[in-house]
């Protein structure tokens, strides 16, 4: 057992203290909305998406507790998966299944905002087409995202946009200098078959596309004006420091920082997906590399080129368009929610 103090403690600062006091802070804590998502990866667009919707919530009224797993502790009758690229079998069907099983087991079960890069597997497609048809409301932050679902599953979803188009610019003091964002290359991914990643990111040879890719990299930093990197993952700090010789900011795991961050940019090179979701919101002329489809679709509706990063870059940067429209399709994200839950 823990003490009143211990798990006071817990609840004001629960990513200071033991897996062991968390899980009990989520046990005893009432809270009537809970939103299952990847949020404590180090990775600062599943924070953002986390702090969204916790922020969104309790502004709603709502008592609102974020879970990655562990998710048997959670008592809440309205269960949200929220956010981030979350319906896929990647790592195989067990994954799916766990959020699925969480979603669908509350009173009121909601998918808001997600992404759906595919299925790879028929037990994951049999998985979807049995399980999503329980669910009260899903939006999906893409077009693609949706005929992926129903491809497998013919049910209405409405497509929205990622709701971390909800922060604001902070409107920091701007500098000359150029931010730049790579994440780590393609065949890092030991936990992923070579053939999902060849079908989804589609890259033939993971080897040769890793190579190109870095030295593109390289060769971007070398021609754009005080480049200095901003990660967004620990991982894309240690990518830097690896192989590129400009400025490099020390990863925090922190919204505010990284926002600010960009805020204080003139333009951005962007490669992961909430980096040039950041570079939209501060409204900075970007070049952006997309290594995955999601990149794609997000440059696409910001009306600005996007490359393969194992190709030819042009060193073109571009201003973002609209970004007030999509800000607007991200609020109908927790409008429809709120319909449910009033």
């Amino acid at each position: 057992m823990y003490s009143l103090s211990q798990l006071m403690k817990s609840v004001r600062n629960p990513e200071n203290v033991s897996t062991a006091i968390r899980n009990s802070v989520r046990k005893y804590s009432p809270h009537d909305v809970g939103v299952q998502g990847s949020y404590r990866t180090g990775n600062i667009g599943d924070r953002a998406l986390g702090e969204i919707f916790t922020k969104t919530l309790k502004k709603n009224g709502r008592r609102a507790y974020l879970f990655d797993k562990n998710v048997e502790y959670s008592n809440a009758p309205n269960r949200i998966l929220g956010g981030g690229g979350v319906l896929h079998d990647w790592y195989g069907t067990d994954h799916l299944q766990k959020r699925l099983n969480y979603v669908t087991s509350g009173e009121r079960s909601f998918i808001i905002g997600v992404g759906a890069p595919g299925f790879h597997s028929e037990e994951a497609r049999n998985l979807i087409s049995e399980t999503l048809p329980n669910v009260d409301l899903i939006t999906v932050r893409d077009q693609r995202a949706k005929d992926n679902i129903q491809a497998v599953c013919d049910i209405e979803i409405t497509v929205t946009a990622c709701p971390v188009f909800l922060y604001d610019d902070p409107e920091a003091e701007v500098t000359d200098k150029t931010g730049v964002n790579f994440r780590p290359y393609f065949d890092e991914k030991e936990d992923m078959s070579d053939e999902i990643l060849k079908n989804y990111f589609g890259y033939e040879d993971l080897h040769k596309a890793t190579e190109r890719y870095i030295a593109n990299a390289q060769n971007i930093c070398d021609q754009i004006e005080n480049p200095v990197f901003i990660p967004f993952h620990s991982r894309d700090e240690e990518f830097a420091r690896k192989h590129l010789d400009i400025p490099i900011f020390e990863h925090k795991f922190s919204v505010e920082k990284t926002l600010n961050r960009v805020s204080r940019m003139e333009r951005m090179v962007t490669t992961r997906y909430h980096s040039l979701i950041f570079a939209a919101i501060c409204g900075k002329p970007v070049l952006t590399l997309a290594y995955e489809p999601k990149v794609a679709a997000i440059a696409d509706r910001l009306d600005v080129p996007a490359y393969k990063p194992h190709k030819e870059v042009p060193f073109e940067f571009t201003s973002v368009s609209n970004v007030s429209s999509i800000q607007n399709s991200a609020h109908q994200n927790l409008e429809l929610l709120f319909e449910y839950l009033e």
